[in-house]
């Protein structure tokens, strides 16, 4: 067996150097370049312990749940290094690579020998199931004379098909059968390159640069025009350009984004979806398929122009924001096949809201940060960065939501999709510790002359402008107090752009149907530099921008004025009518029926009700909850009201995100049942 491993591993060859070019070489059109995950530690008090979480309770556990699901024995069969029948699942290759990707961006921000030696086995058994051609799925490449195979007639073989007959045969018509071959090759891609980029260790991404190279060949525009996958793919290739700066993997990346067919029968309006996505207007379909794809796209703009890609990708964004994104971040109106609705058409109850859609829109308006330049994407990042991603995964990092729900009772509690917390491994428990731990990747950004600090998460940076090196410290209480230091290192003359966040401003996401309050003046901020207090406008792209020499030893403090904020929707999105939403700083509140002790969505917190925040714990956590007054079956009373990413932590109970303010404006047809819902994806 041992010698087949290392054959499997020296098949591979001499793979080419890293020649990691600037960003600015790679990505000419964009407005910012990312910051090497290398040249930022995270380092603060409300981030650095869920990682923490990430690499020692929940990496553990979902490895031990992949290999009790055989879904890395797969790998060892199909290598010949175990006898066995395989596992088949929905895409089961991607939970291993998305677990391998959330272990590299972990091990890169703290080591720990043990997880690195247990991913450091499993690469090499990936690296040895991998066959000469470079591809790599292992449901797609046993026959069924083979005594690993499973029967013709099992559920999974008949709905995805299986052996090296249904390579690449996924096509709309036939949808689901043989899709997530692209999906899972590039998952692989993000894998190997985070392993790499965290660990210095190159098996994984040398494999998945072969498995690249066979993906460039076989797909030219006409065999692209007639397939049809889960769009993912498209950011695994431009995370290997980035890598590498080989164009065969840009011009392939766009190839996929202009003309995969991401179209189900299922989807609503296929006239739309199916189109080009360079002639798409508005955004239908799967919610995790299109927020890859268009993750995938604004990557491919940031380094080829593509100017009718950036337009689609301008209306598209418009199109989620504007009328298809519910408050919390979240897509996904429950309608049947986990797809975008039709426009203000959100109705409370039945909300799907998976967390990968959140993490994908997230990951998408990161990219159309780094392309436009524009302050509004960095706050749809931290919007989800609180709030609808972070509430996916459990305080003790144990258990996992897959929908993120606003309003609910206890009623119907069944599982993930229902809101119940469960321990278990598919798309979503694999996707969260990536999320977090990857949460480093979108702290900064820079351009030519100077660093953008999209989000105020404590850390170090030491990166290269220009040709000098600048480098900082970020000291962060900015959960709690809406506070931020930045202490400098190295001194220079650069420009440093603080982003202004959204909650200080009238509307919670720009162009949205979201709005806060006007009760008041609207909360300000003050910016001190080396104890004095200067005077810094916001620019058009929503920054503070100072430009001087800075020295060694500076000090940068900027506070923003955390209140709480009520957040109304316009009445376009029917559903809301009569109802609020709670906000401090970059969080939003939630009431939980622990605290408050009945249905939660009976309370009202009529609209001249004071709120008042004020440190508590929840469980092992330090956090800031909300205490107010509200009406009990027209009663005066009190409520309690907690984070909404820590819903669901303590028990089953009743949970609003949008409590009644006006029970005469309540619209009572959107507070229907949740349909079933289809995980194929």
């Amino acid at each position: 067996m041992m010698k087949k491993l290392i054959a499997g591993l020296l098949f591979l060859g001499a793979s080419f150097d890293i020649v990691r070019a600037g960003d600015a070489d790679l990505f000419p059109y964009s407005a910012l370049q990312a910051v090497d995950a290398a040249d930022v530690a995270v380092e603060d008090a409300f981030w650095s312990p869920r990682i923490r979480i990430i690499q020692q309770t929940t990496l553990p556990l979902l490895l031990d749940l992949a290999e009790k699901q055989g879904k890395i024995d797969n790998f060892r069969i199909v290598a010949g290094l175990k006898a066995g029948k395989l596992r088949l699942y929905n895409a089961p290759d991607s939970d291993v690579y998305k677990l391998l990707e959330a272990a590299g961006l972990s091990l890169g921000e703290s080591p720990c020998p043990a997880l690195k030696a247990r991913c450091d086995s499993i690469i090499a058994v990936i690296v040895a199931a991998q066959d000469s051609s470079g591809y790599l799925h292992t449901q797609y490449m046993l026959d069924f004379d083979h005594p690993a195979a499973p029967s013709p007639t099992q559920k999974n073989v008949k709905t995805f098909g299986f052996g090296p007959a249904n390579r690449w045969r996924s096509l709309k018509s036939n949808w689901p059968f043989a899709y997530s071959q692209l999906y899972c090759a590039g998952h692989m891609m993000e894998a190997g390159a985070a392993y790499y980029e965290g660990t210095g260790e190159r098996a994984l991404l040398d494999a998945a640069i072969r498995f690249a190279d066979l993906i460039c060949r076989v797909f030219d525009e006409s065999r692209i025009r007639t397939y049809a996958d889960h769009p993912e793919v498209e950011i695994g290739l431009m995370k290997l350009y980035a890598l590498t700066g080989e164009a065969r993997y840009r011009e392939c990346a766009e190839r996929m984004c202009r003309h995969i067919n991401f179209s189900r029968p299922v989807d609503l309006h296929p006239e739309e979806n199916s189109k080009p996505l360079a002639e798409q207007r508005c955004a239908y379909g799967h919610c995790v398929r299109t927020a890859y794809l268009y993750t995938g796209a604004a990557e491919v703009v940031r380094a080829a122009g593509c100017r009718d890609l950036s337009g689609a990708m301008d209306r598209l964004w418009a199109s989620v924001v504007g009328g298809k994104m519910y408050l919390h971040g979240g897509t996904g109106n429950g309608t049947n096949a986990e797809q975008h609705g039709e426009k203000y058409d959100l109705p409370i109850e039945p909300a799907y809201c998976e967390c990968c859609a959140s993490i994908a829109q997230a990951q998408w308006n990161h990219a159309m940060n780094l392309l436009k330049g524009d302050a509004e994407y960095a706050s749809l990042v931290e919007l989800e960065m609180y709030n609808n991603a972070l509430a996916g995964i459990s305080l003790d990092g144990r258990r996992f939501f897959y929908s993120n729900k606003l309003n609910i009772g206890t009623e119907n509690r069944k599982n993930r999709h229902s809101g119940v917390r469960e321990t278990y491994l598919f798309c979503c428990p694999s996707k969260l510790p990536v999320f977090v731990a990857g949460v480093g990747r979108w702290i900064y950004a820079k351009d030519g002359a100077g660093i953008y600090v999209n989000q105020y998460v404590g850390s170090r940076l030491r990166t290269q402008v220009g040709r000098q090196t600048v480098a900082f410290r970020q000291i962060s209480d900015y959960v709690r107090a809406g506070t931020s230091r930045i202490e400098f290192e190295s001194g220079g003359h650069f420009v440093v752009h603080l982003r202004v966040p959204q909650w200080l401003k009238r509307e919670l996401v720009p162009h949205s149907p979201y709005r806060f309050g006007s009760q008041g003046a609207v909360p300000g901020y003050t910016v001190r530099l080396n104890g004095h207090r200067i005077e810094v406008a916001e620019d058009s792209r929503g920054y503070l921008t100072l430009e001087r020499d800075w020295k060694a030893g500076d000090r940068l403090d900027i506070r923003f004025e955390v209140e709480v904020r009520r957040i109304y929707t316009d009445d376009s999105v029917a559903a809301n009518r009569g109802r609020v939403a709670l906000m401090r700083g970059p969080l939003l509140y939630c009431l939980e029926g622990i605290d408050n002790g009945c249905d939660v969505r009976s309370l009202v917190i009529p609209a001249s009700a004071e709120i008042r925040a004020s440190k508590a714990r929840i469980l092992t956590e330090k956090t800031v909850i909300l205490k107010g007054a509200c009406l009990r079956n027209g009663q005066p009373g009190r409520f309690v009201a907690i984070p909404y990413f820590m819903w669901e932590n303590r028990g089953i109970s009743s949970m609003v995100l949008l409590p009644v303010e006006d029970p005469t404006r309540i619209n009572k047809e959107h507070s229907e049942e949740a349909s079933e819902y289809n995980t194929y994806g």
